[in-house]
């Protein structure tokens, strides 16, 4: 495998960067998606778990980045329809099928003219344009709401690969694409502020990509940062202990932040979201760097990385399932049992015979290019 060019002038000598499989990582989405079911079942529980979704945006920022990056070092481009491809394969299939059933679920219990709002819906949905129909008042998307982050992340699927490109083709330095990339970030927080200055929604503040770009863009900093090794290898040593003490208190602060604040409050916007997307940042750059973190041990637990693995079908399937039991009369305690009973279970078949097929020729494609194991 090639080595990697540092633009970093602090290296003397080129390193080579390969990010694999991190079980941790999935752990962390496991942790996400737990917070964020909790929350949906019955918000008292857990007033701030949509924290959850912070973490899978940061999530997304760093994993897409620094692939994207291990690649251009490795192959002197990015292929941009062969990333496109895989994303398909990866989202699609659980995304169509979850359309699909709702639609015709719908269709059945309601009539096609009572299930019009529901169809809407989905048909919202297949395009990615949740987020902006609700952030602009287009239209409402009840039914399937929590699509509004699946549209966030396919837009930033759409536009920040070929940026990244671009500025990796005309030579700019690493440490440019650092500036780019955090000054998005800093532009979303500040454009978050300024619209709820000026008396926009919480709905438009949560469902705008212009928003909520923050977290993404702080990943996709982080993931610049790693896969171009700029952390040279005589000071890991020091930043290790760091963040020993960093990662822990930042979960902590997370946890406490899940448990106390609301979506609902000013403040969570203001200042919290880019605070959780920072903390964030550290427990990845943790379990990167530190292999004996208790942080990382933590989130390699069996069963939370099970839970990671299938979190996008628990993601998809949640929403409809609890909301339609509360439509039908079930009490939270009921919606909290058996619906995350009936979700896993859907998520668990989607997983293994849907995605699953699909992630093997996700793979294949991936190792057709030579490209690096993609935790998905």
């Amino acid at each position: 495998m090639p080595a990697t060019r540092l633009d970093n002038p602090d290296h003397t000598k080129a390193v080579t960067f390969h990010l694999g499989y991190s079980p941790e990582l999935n752990g962390l989405r496991g942790a996400a998606i737990t917070a964020v079911l909790i929350y949906h079942a019955n918000e008292n529980l857990l007033s701030g778990g949509l924290i959850g979704v912070d973490i899978f945006f940061v999530l997304s920022g760093f994993l897409i980045t620094a692939l994207l990056i291990q690649e251009y070092d490795n192959t002197g481009s990015i292929r941009l329809k062969a990333f496109y491809l895989r994303r398909v394969l990866r989202l699609a299939p659980a995304l169509l099928l979850l359309l699909l059933l709702f639609s015709l679920s719908s269709v059945v219990l309601l009539g096609f003219h009572g299930a019009k709002s529901q169809l809407m819906d989905a048909l919202i949905a297949l395009f990615y344009m949740t987020n902006w129909a609700r952030a602009l008042g287009i239209y409402p998307v009840y039914g399937l709401a929590h699509t509004w982050s699946l549209s966030i992340e396919e837009q930033f699927y759409l536009l920040w690969p070929p940026l990244l490109l671009l500025l990796l083709r005309n030579k700019r330095s690493r440490g440019a694409c650092v500036l780019i990339a955090s000054s998005i970030a800093i532009f979303a927080w500040a454009q978050r502020c300024y619209l709820g200055s000026t008396g926009a929604t919480i709905i438009r503040l949560n469902n705008g990509l212009d928003t909520r770009a923050d977290s993404l863009m702080i990943g996709c900093t982080l993931g610049i940062m790693v896969a171009s090794n700029w952390i040279p290898q005589q000071g890991r040593g020091r930043i290790s202990r760091v963040l020993y003490i960093l990662s822990p208190c930042s979960v902590l602060i997370l946890a406490g932040i899940s448990v106390f604040a609301t979506w609902r409050d000013p403040v969570f916007y203001y200042w919290l979201l880019f605070v959780i997307a920072v903390l964030t940042a550290i427990i990845i750059l943790d379990c990167y760097l530190n292999k004996n973190s208790k942080i990382r041990r933590m989130l390699s637990l069996k069963g939370l990385v099970w839970v990671g693995n299938i979190s996008y079908g628990l993601y998809l399937w949640h929403y409809p399932i609890y909301r339609a039991m509360r439509q039908y009369g079930f009490d939270w305690t009921q919606v909290i049992t058996l619906g995350t009973l009936i979700t896993f279970a859907a998520a668990a078949l989607s997983y293994y015979l849907l995605e699953q097929p699909f992630l093997r020729l996700k793979k294949k494609l991936e190792f057709s290019r030579q490209a690096p194991r993609s935790p998905g």
